[in-house]
């Protein structure tokens, strides 16, 4: 059963999200020019998987959130690499793509699918960066 949320939590989390509202209307009014200028100086930013985080948006969306990140992960990704994000760390929120379909779910601004068939579901979702994070020690 999932826990209720004290009414502190639950302003905290409508701040929270309020504040990232705020950041993709920031990212969603940079130019063409803004852009490719900030995509050629901050590059990729790597993910715990060894990947690199999809789209310009969600980069623009943890430079706004964390200047210093490196290579960020999800709280079960660090996990999975065999570490621990450490206690009272907060991560950025980036848009997570679900599909397509129907369902409660977020848009984000500038989304649509290639085929213009449907629109492509976004949820909020957070990333720690690796500095926010500690090997688990085995015994």
């Amino acid at each position: 059963m999932k826990r209720q949320l004290t009414p502190e939590e639950q302003a905290k989390a409508a701040e929270r999200k309020a504040r990232f509202r705020a950041l993709v209307k920031q990212v969603s009014h940079f130019g063409p020019e803004e852009k490719a200028a900030f995509n050629s100086k901050v590059g990729a930013i790597l993910t715990a998987d060894g990947g690199h985080i999809g789209g310009l948006c969600n980069t623009m969306l943890i430079c706004l959130q964390m200047p210093q990140a490196s290579i960020v992960g999800g709280f079960r990704q660090w996990l999975k690499h065999g570490r621990a994000v450490m206690k009272g760390q907060h991560g950025a929120m980036i848009w997570v793509p679900i599909g397509t379909g129907k369902g409660p779910t977020v848009m984000e601004p500038e989304a649509a699918d290639s085929e213009g068939t449907g629109e492509k579901k976004f949820i909020i979702g957070t990333v720690f960066d690796i500095s926010q994070t500690q090997e688990i020690q085995t015994a």
